[in-house]
């Protein structure tokens, strides 16, 4: 203990004191038995219940899920890939990284603990690194996101810095641990499961390695730039390999899921998908105007949430309603909104902080060529994928050509990169700030900095003089009352809505100014205590306390407006709230046979796309997930969405019940379907069409129940007798998600169609032991020929992706932690050699 050196480690305990004192108090109601409103928790906690009610009588989770579209791979909503090996789980790493603080308090404590991490290794000052930490910790979007219920978006946001550093440490020659902080954060960033995040990460080190390279190739320095390239490679790989369960089954079942494209797109027609991937409109949903990224550094420049920002007693648009009829106040109501960007709608600003992106301009001046170039060429490129459809021309090439992009949707979110890229300049030009001995050249430097930052000002200033402050709602409103207004009846509601909607605005245009003169103060301060700094008046530590503690009351400021204690509930209430049985549950639920329900209630549009809730007591055909089936996806959208102009397919997809509302009472009817085909039957005949276009068009008027479709090309596999059997008859055994039974009897060969998902990823079918093939049948169900006489028919899901990935991850799993065990033991050995030579 006497060769510790406790002043140098005493400001790393002060950071992890800090990290956690804050998260404590931010979400101490989480401490008190509740929870985080989380909409989109919600509805996954729904999706996955009939995954966590099977892992509690199996003991694991299953690889299919029955609960919502008619089945899908259970892997997509929740697994537990290395329940196996969790005697070398890496989680143990993760619990510690997070010192085992509940949700949602970890995912701040982890995001500030990684930036400190990366600022270290940038050598800052680690009370630089402590404010710099927890102003990325606590930028707007990130409470935003929490409360909106994407926690693994969050996650893949912590642990981007440590990453980052991780890379940095291995350019700066520090191999061994450079290369088991690669390894580790990788698994962890990947292992946070959320894709997109991880690449837009990807692209952030793009830009860093283009430098790297630049670099040693202009010194000459070969050697370095292959041992870290690797290394690199390596540490990689070994990130990957442990995340190979998720990977490769994601891989696999994106090709076939919407993500992967359709066989029916029509590249200019409608729909979310192109033959290889997203459909242009459907990948630019919420695309941001070009100014709009301003709302990082001025929070409510176009609004900021699409709710009211500001007291009803101060709203112009409030007192316009009040001054209304109450039936057209009714009607106007919805359309009272703050915000007016491009992306139609949105829960928060984008907000890192006026002082942060102070500090982060001045940087673009005062700093030195190491890493401000690449990190301005990689803001600058994500501004402009952020921006979407409002940059057809250049998006729309990067959609069909930078790859992989295709597969992701809302550009918006890519502001995670400058959002993470500027709180980095904002540390380096803050130490750079207070290590620069001649303050002399910092001062002139300093002052072209401030032209810079006043540039951005005025730009800002620009919107507010040239801006409508007009939303897509209050134009189609507009729009709408104008087309009325020629009656001279509807002249006076005309002018009404057209004074509501300008009442919107001026509401927009204070908020903007207010947020203008907010932002401007908070810089001037900023500028001024840099400047009493550089001219001697104040310590360094004061320079950065005041910074600091400024700069998150301003972020946590503007937090409080969407992440604060009435976000959370009662954990009992909250659960009751969500998924207590109705009455209609409660009768359904009696009904012990194997059967699904269309839930109808909300529309056509909320059953396949916002209702999972459905899927907590029962199986549904309907569902919310982001990435269905392409083949189920054509299936809504040609099918399913005309209902109730689409009873065969209802029917042969064993909804047994219809959920709607009733008109007189707005309770939940629960209607039974007499029709609905149940869970397999043999079919009279079979018909043939060439392509799935012609099945699915086949199927808006055919007869499920006594004919099956099948394409030609699967012509062959087809095999029954064409006589009749009264006495045949196919029935289900048991349905255990990835193992169900069924038997059969017939006098002839007969075709049986199974109301189950095709999905060739995995699924295995046999006849009495002996493996048979798979037929997709009626563009999305099974279908197998089956000889006459008695049988058992089994299907069994076990995708290769899942199991051969199960060896991959343990041996990456034990090579890692072999790797950080030898890079400790290495560190440990160097710093007591230097403690004896000293």
């Amino acid at each position: 203990m006497k060769n510790i050196n406790w002043k140098k480690i005493l400001p790393h305990i002060i950071a992890v004191a800090l990290f956690a004192i804050i998260a404590i108090i931010y979400c101490k109601p989480s401490f008190e038995g509740k929870v985080l409103q989380q909409n989109d928790i919600s509805q996954w906690k729904a999706m996955a219940q009939s995954s966590f009610k099977f892992k509690e009588a199996n003991g694991h989770f299953p690889l299919w899920t029955n609960s919502m579209f008619c089945g899908m791979p259970g892997y997509q909503i929740a697994m537990d890939g290395e329940i196996k090996y969790s005697f070398v789980s890496l989680g143990y790493v993760e619990k510690v990284l997070t010192l085992g603080l509940p949700r949602p308090a970890s995912f701040f404590f982890l995001a500030c603990l990684c930036f400190y991490i990366l600022a270290l290794i940038l050598r800052c000052n680690p009370y630089v690194a402590i404010g710099a930490a927890i102003s990325y910790g606590y930028c707007t979007y990130n409470p935003v996101i929490i409360v909106a219920g994407h926690e693994t978006k969050m996650m893949a946001i912590a642990y981007l810095p440590a990453l980052i550093g991780s890379l940095i440490l291995l350019f700066n020659k520090k191999y061994i641990l450079g290369t088991a902080l690669t390894a580790l954060f990788t698994t962890f960033l990947i292992g946070a499961n959320h894709l997109q995040i991880t690449y837009y990460s990807a692209i952030i080190i793009v830009f860093m390695v283009v430098a790297f390279l630049i670099d040693c190739i202009s010194s000459k320095n070969f050697k370095h730039l292959f041992i870290v390239g690797g290394l690199a490679l390596g540490a990689a790989l070994l990130g990957v390999g442990v995340n190979t369960i998720s990977l490769l089954t994601t891989s696999e079942y994106g090709k076939l899921s919407i993500r992967g494209g359709s066989v029916l797109a029509d590249e200019n027609g409608k729909g979310n998908a192109t033959k290889s991937g997203l459909n242009k409109d459907y990948a630019f949903s919420y695309s941001l105007y070009k100014t709009e990224p301003l709302a990082m550094m001025i929070p409510r420049i176009y609004g900021g949430s699409s709710g009211l920002e500001i007291n009803e007693e101060d709203s112009k648009a409030i007192a316009k309603l009040r001054e209304m009829q109450p039936q057209l106040a009714q009607q106007l109501q919805g359309y009272v909104g703050s915000y007016w960007g491009g992306i139609g709608g949105t829960s928060g600003p984008p907000y890192i902080g006026a002082i942060v992106c102070f500090l982060a301009l001045i940087g673009f001046v005062i700093l030195d060529d190491k890493y401000k170039w690449w990190i301005l060429a990689t803001i600058i490129f994500s501004f402009m994928l952020s921006w979407g459809k409002y940059f057809e021309g250049f998006n729309t090439w990067m959609l069909n050509n930078l790859p992989a992009y295709n597969k992701f949707r809302a550009p918006s979110m890519i502001l995670v990169v400058p959002t993470f890229l500027l709180s980095m300049m904002s540390a380096l030009t803050l130490q750079k700030i207070i290590s620069t001995v001649d303050k002399v050249a910092l001062w002139e430097k300093y002052k072209k900095g401030l032209y810079v930052a006043s540039g951005m000002m005025l730009l800002a200033l620009m919107v507010y003089f040239t801006a409508d402050f007009a939303g897509d709602a209050d134009k189609a409103l507009l729009k709408q009352a104008s087309e009325m207004k020629d009656a001279q009846q509807n002249a006076a509601m005309f002018d009404t809505i057209k004074s509501f909607v300008n009442a919107i605005r001026e509401d927009r245009k204070g908020l903007f100014m207010s947020d203008f003169i907010r932002t401007l103060a908070l810089m001037g301060f900023a500028g001024g205590v840099i400047w009493l700094y550089i001219k001697n008046k104040i310590s360094d530590l004061v320079t950065i306390g005041l910074i600091s503690i400024v700069a998150f009351i301003d972020v946590m400021n503007i937090n409080l407006k969407y992440f604060n204690n009435d976000k959370f509930a009662d954990a009992a209430e909250y659960a009751d709230s969500n998924y207590k049985e109705s009455a209609v549950d409660t009768e359904l639920l009696k009904d012990k046979s194997f059967y699904r329900v269309f839930n109808v209630r909300q529309g056509l549009q909320g059953a396949f796309n916002g209702d999972a809730i459905t899927s907590y007591h029962h199986n549904s055909i309907g569902g919310y997930h982001p990435a269905k089936l392409s083949i189920y996806q054509d299936i809504i959208e040609k099918q399913l969405y005309n209902f109730p102009n689409c009873m065969p397919v209802v029917n042969m997809l064993n909804a047994k019940y219809i959920i709607q509302q009733d008109e007189k009472t707005g309770q939940s009817l629960a209607i039974p379907n007499p029709n609905a085909l149940g869970n397999c039957w043999f079919v009279s005949g079979v018909i043939f069409r060439s392509s799935p276009k012609e099945v699915m068009n086949t199927l808006t008027t055919f007869n499920t129940k006594d004919s099956a479709i099948v394409e030609d090309a699967d012509k062959a596999f087809v095999k029954y007798d064409a006589v009749d059997d009264s006495t045949a008859k196919i029935s289900l055994v048991k349905n255990n998600n990835d193992f169900v039974e069924y038997t059969s009897t017939s006098k002839a060969a007969k075709f049986a169609v199974f109301s189950e998902v095709f999905y060739n990823a995995g699924w295995k079918a046999f006849i009495d032991g002996k493996e048979t093939t798979i037929i997709k049948t009626n563009y999305v169900l099974r279908g197998v020929s089956i000889p006459a006489g008695n049988h058992k028919i089994t299907f069994e899901f076990k995708p290769n992706s899942y199991f051969m990935s199960l060896k991959i991850s343990l041996v990456s799993t034990i090579l890692i932690w072999l790797l950080t065990f030898g890079a400790v033991f290495l560190m440990y050995k160097q710093n007591r050699k230097t403690v004896i030579n000293v």
